[in-house]
């Protein structure tokens, strides 16, 4: 088969890529995604260096969108939607495939609606337990809805779902990993801090705040996320880092995007992470087992990313911060706390999270749709 993947869920497609890739390698695999995570602020995805490095050809593409806009940029996508759904019928023509495997997001749109109108199979993922506006879109086109969640079912109506969970990389579990050679070898009692693919600016300058009194027990490893045309974290950061006292310093390790085997060893060897609530995020940090602070995103479409911290806060695995409360000082607070508990969370997480083979389920459903549609 040759198959295409899509999504600004960018994980559990990598998960995807590395499984296929590694057990039936006989499939050839393109890739669609962002340039840019945010357009507008001119801030880089990660996604062509990801996907491009597992040697799958990236294929970079964008499409409007139709939420959170105001009118006459609303009008404006209508208008060059057309354009766009063209663009999407000539890659799928060009590159001759022959299924669609979808991560949700409004870029798999109009690969979606392409799809249906070439006759090529569809099949999309949905990782959270509140499915979104696209997703919810395409699972009427899609062939097949697969689901992380049994709760999410209630978001599709009458359309069948397939409960597969949702894809982790497989080197998550490894035990091979070696020390990332950007980390002091004497490094100890780590905090992972992170905020998600693209960063979070928020996390970042409460961070700042808390970071000389965090510094002098902890090791802080932060994944600040890409510079846009308003700000450059990791410069910005990187200035703050030569003002502390050079025994805080060598405390402190930036990066803009930790790659997947430096992160595998951080997730296996920290005490605890500061993190944002994607549904990935919550699901790496559950099997590590990682505890975890967790600042939920506000605003995100039915405060989907409260509804993920809340199902790990259940099991006893994480402490909620919301934003409207964050500071320096109720952050320091929340790091005294996970200080004294985090033995125990990470106990409760190992015993309350099931681990589903997704990336085979999800492998297994698309042989299936595939076959299907050949013999129709």
């Amino acid at each position: 088969m040759r198959l295409l993947l899509s999504g600004a869920h960018l994980t559990p497609a990598l998960a995807m890529i590395d499984f296929i890739k590694a057990n039936h390698p006989e499939h050839e695999l393109f890739f669609v995604g962002r340039l840019y995570s945010q357009e507008k602020l001119g801030q880089k995805a990660v996604e062509q260096l990801e996907v491009s490095k597992r040697q799958v050809k990236f294929i970079p593409f964008a499409a409007p969108k139709f939420v959170n806009y105001s009118f006459l940029a609303k009008l404006n996508s209508l208008l060059t939607f057309p354009k766009v759904l063209r663009q999407a019928r000539e890659i799928l023509l060009r590159e001759k495939i022959d299924l669609f495997l979808s991560f949700g997001s409004y870029l798999a749109v109009p690969f979606a609606l392409a799809a249906k109108s070439l006759q090529i199979p569809i099949i999309t993922h949905e990782q959270t337990v509140v499915m979104g506006k696209a997703n919810k879109f395409i699972a009427t086109l899609a062939d097949k809805v697969a689901i992380s969640h049994p709760q999410t079912k209630k978001y599709l109506g009458k359309t069948d779902a397939v409960l597969t969970g949702n894809p982790v990389r497989a080197r998550l579990f490894a035990k091979d990993l070696r020390r990332p050679t950007w980390i002091d070898k004497d490094a100890k009692n780590i905090i992972l801090v992170m905020g998600g693919n693209q960063g979070s600016f928020v996390i970042n300058d409460v961070l700042q705040k808390a970071l000389p009194e965090l510094l002098v027990n902890y090791t802080v490893i932060h994944q600040c996320g890409r510079a846009n045309k308003l700000k450059n974290p990791l410069e910005h950061l990187s200035k703050f880092k030569q003002t502390l006292p050079k025994k805080l310093q060598d405390n402190y390790f930036i990066k803009e995007w930790i790659e997947d085997e430096d992160l595998f060893w951080i997730y296996q060897h920290s005490k605890f992470a500061i993190s944002r609530a994607g549904a990935n995020a919550i699901l790496e940090l559950s099997l590590t087992p990682l505890p975890a602070i967790l600042i939920p995103l506000p605003n995100t479409y039915q405060d989907e990313q409260m509804a993920n911290a809340v199902a790990m806060q259940k099991v006893n695995g994480a402490l909620i911060l919301q934003q409207n409360f964050l500071s320096g000082e109720t952050l320091l607070d929340s790091v005294h706390h996970m200080e004294d508990n985090y033995k125990e969370m990470r106990l409760d997480l190992a015993r309350n999270t099931n681990y589903l083979d997704a990336s085979a389920k999800l492998y297994q459903l698309m042989v299936e749709v595939h076959k299907l549609r050949q013999r129709s």
